[in-house]
């Protein structure tokens, strides 16, 4: 069927028709030269010329063909194998291992041929099938599915079926991702999902970063299966020297736990810490009765300067908590002079300046030449308009009104440093703020801790910032009165230890400068034995602009003493290292850049710590896969049950081909075919003219 681009073409055809037309009246029937021609001759030179005419300006009409094409789509079964390690980390680790390779040949010989199969392994992530090694740290049957629509989206599948112990460990609960299937999931269940008796660590939260005098927090979940009763200890060491322990008594068969432990950090370092519980009689799975966590000790000592519009309590709150510390030495100056030499200073803390009658752009400008880390805290005393117009990262534009009360509502995606679930639990509780009534505009390199939540309608205002800007830390309270906060901490709980939690990891995670020259390293001191190793940096000409012309080389040296040299790519304005996965243990490593003729050097360590999840829980979960098969339209089957799958998917009215037809357009312009024809009409035309004697 063939259409056209304009809306009114029939009008336009119709007036191509009398144009060809005319134009071929004029060169052959007005034109005497043509006298000698006969009739017939005429009329043959004058339907060429009418063809090649209409047929070009026909085209001027964006003419297109459209045709139905049929699509036919073969059924297709995708056979997904759970390669986790958790399949072989039970006693008969061997037999679960050949019996899933049994069961891989067994079920592809009972399906019918009617249909194509298709494999994928699946554990931290989902991939055509190569090889099954059961060396998957992770198990993500939630990634398995995504990746099965996203790569399927338009194919006809008849079947998925999942071979697996159904314990997973990372990504979503496979069974809320259903909304997104639209085939039947068959599940085959592998190993044994009988409970035994078992003490296990589940997981251990601790911020990796501290100062040498510290004391820090760790929290371990702990799980206890049939132990009803039975006193237990769990403990953490240094080495082999005990730091801290406790005993738990189950009271429940079926009983979670989480223990929190303050631990002294010692000497500067990354220090390995492990911890364990207490190995019961008759239980089969002790590798995940052991844990270990690794924590970076600095031994640098922090410098705060706290510079104040007058006495505030908000500042004797900050400076209760931080005088606690033994590694932090706290200055508070509540009016002039301030001091004039800030370099040996790591943080600065500004409560409610600028005012109306003292600036602080001199101080600032020391601050930005020297790169401390600032924060600053917004009162009713702040001039709004200098400190909008000293271009901090932060501006507040004031709307009618004067101020207003905001509570802390949390960022769940702030990622800077982690807060304890007891604080997270808390700060919604925290009173208000007094903030002004503004908006607020950040710049990109702060992220918000804390949200304003105003007459109990969560907004996207910020109440606490802190990020990176050009180079240095950079923090932001937009209010006053979290002195308030610390009350609040001490009449709930009868301690200060939330509200120190929350100031100490704040000025912590500012104080903690990378650098204090031109070559800035960022990195973590630990990472998983899954993580790959990703370490950035970023280099400042004697001007504090950001440059990326010269080479950054690092050297990383393993637990065996062998060294890997390594060269940084450029993206952006950043330099950027992937050395990929490295084996568990502790590393040291060495970067330099030469910049204006000088070299800089940067030294460090990191660890890589091993994964345990697959050891953590070993007892199959068979529940969640026959809830994911009956509710995707499919059935849970034992391994000994393969014809009855294959069967069940042979008779399902799935296993059959779809046809459908999809719309085919093509223009006109585009056959080679239509060119063809007018270049033989005009050459057909020019050569009967040469031919009759017609110039």
């Amino acid at each position: 069927m063939i259409s056209f681009g304009s809306k009114y073409w029939f009008l336009y055809l119709l007036v191509i028709l009398v144009a060809a037309a005319a134009a071929t009246v004029v060169v052959y029937f007005r034109n005497r030269e043509n006298e000698e021609l006969t009739k017939k001759q005429l009329y043959i030179l004058t339907g060429l010329r009418f063809l090649s005419v209409f047929l070009v300006a026909v085209l001027l009409l964006s003419p297109f063909i459209k045709t139905l094409k049929k699509i036919t789509r073969e059924p297709l079964v995708i056979l997904a194998w759970d390669n986790s390690a958790s399949l072989t980390a039970s006693p008969d680790s061997t037999e679960t291992s050949a019996k899933l390779t049994l069961l891989r040949d067994g079920l592809k010989k009972e399906l019918p041929d009617n249909h194509a199969v298709l494999e994928y392994t699946f554990g931290e992530s989902a991939k055509p099938l190569e090889n099954y090694d059961f060396r998957e740290k992770k198990s993500d049957y939630g990634q398995l599915l995504r990746t099965i629509v996203n790569n399927h989206f338009n194919e006809n599948i008849a079947a998925v079926v999942i071979a697996g112990d159904g314990i997973y460990n990372q990504g979503k609960n496979p069974v809320n991702m259903l909304g997104e299937v639209n085939f039947p999931v068959y599940t085959i269940g592998l190993g044994d999902s009988t409970e035994v008796t078992d003490s296990r660590i589940q997981e251990i939260r601790v911020n990796r970063t501290t100062f040498a005098g510290n004391k820090f927090p760790v929290e371990i979940d702990t799980q206890y299966s049939k132990l009803k009763g039975k006193p237990l200890k769990i403990s953490v060491l240094s080495g082999e020297t005990e730091v801290a322990s406790a005993i738990i008594t189950p009271p429940t068969p079926n009983f979670f736990h989480t223990q929190e432990f303050i631990i002294e950090a010692g000497t500067p370092g990354l220090k390995r810490f492990i911890v364990k519980t207490e190995t019961v009689d008759k239980e089969r799975n002790t590798k995940n009765n052991q844990s270990v966590f690794v924590i970076n000790v600095l031994d640098k000592k922090q410098k705060v300067l706290i510079l104040s519009e007058g006495p505030h309590p908000d500042i004797g709150a900050i400076r209760n908590t931080l005088d606690e510390q033994t590694t932090y030495d706290v200055s508070v100056f509540t009016e002039e002079p301030y001091p004039a030499d800030l370099k040996d200073f790591n943080l600065l803390i500004l409560n409610q300046l600028p005012t109306h009658s003292k600036s602080v752009s001199d101080i600032l400008s020391k601050t930005e030449k020297d790169r401390i880390p600032t924060l600053f805290i917004v009162g009713n005393k702040t001039f709004i308009p200098q400190f909008n117009a000293l271009n901090l990262g932060a501006t507040i534009k004031p709307l009618a009104g004067a101020n207003e009360e905001a509570q802390a509502v949390i960022n769940p995606i702030f990622a800077s440093y982690s807060l304890s679930e007891e604080l997270r639990e808390i700060v919604p509780r925290f009173p208000p703020l007094q903030v002004p009534f503004a908006d607020f505009e950040t710049d990109a390199g702060l992220v918000p801790l804390f949200y304003q939540r105003i007459m109990n309608i969560e907004t996207n205002k910020p109440l606490l910032a802190a990020g990176t800007i050009n180079g240095r830390k950079t923090g932001f309270i937009f209010g006053e009165g979290i002195w308030r906060w610390r009350l609040y901490n001490f009449s709930v709980n009868q301690s200060h230890s939330l509200f120190n939690e929350f100031v100490n990891q704040l000025v912590q995670y500012l104080a903690l400068r990378q650098n204090d020259d031109n070559f800035v390293l960022n990195f973590n001191p630990v990472y998983t034995e899954t993580d790959e190793i990703v370490i950035n940096a970023e280099v400042y000409n004697d001007v504090f602009e950001r440059i990326t012309t010269p080479e950054v080389k690092m050297k990383i040296k393993n637990p065996a003493g062998e060294d890997f040299d390594f060269v940084f790519d450029v993206r952006g304005k950043d330099y950027y290292l992937n050395a990929g996965n490295l084996p568990t243990g502790d590393y040291s490593f060495s970067a330099e850049v030469e910049i204006s003729g000088k070299t800089y050097t940067e030294n460090g360590t990191f660890a890589v710590v091993p994964v345990n999840f697959e050891n953590t829980d070993l007892q199959a979960n068979f529940e969640m896969l026959s809830q994911l098969a009956v509710l995707s339209g499919g059935k849970f089957y034992s391994p000994q049950q393969l014809k009855e799958l294959a069967a069940e998917i042979k008779d399902s009215n799935r296993l059959v081909a779809t046809n459908y037809y999809q719309e085919m357009i093509s223009e006109i312009l585009n056959l080679k075919w239509v060119f063809a024809v007018i270049l033989l009409l005009l050459s057909m035309e020019w050569f009967l003219r040469k031919f009759w004697g017609i110039y």
